[in-house]
């Protein structure tokens, strides 16, 4: 599920940045964000793809 927040202090002027976060209990956070829709959407993208691999080997 997709979910769009506005947090001040996560703003950027960046074209595009990303990034998982592995939480305790196993849950992934995917995060993109930037001023180039493409790029963010491309990025989240490759931020997803991330989480799974990370889901299927939690070791890595």
């Amino acid at each position: 599920m997709d979910v769009w927040e506005f947090e001040t202090d996560l703003y950027t002027d960046q074209v595009v940045r990303w990034n998982t976060v592995r939480w305790l209990g196993g849950e992934i956070n995917v995060r993109a964000s930037g001023t180039d829709e493409g790029a963010v959407a491309a990025a989240f993208a490759a931020a997803c793809a991330q989480a799974v691999d990370r889901a299927k080997d939690p070791g890595e």
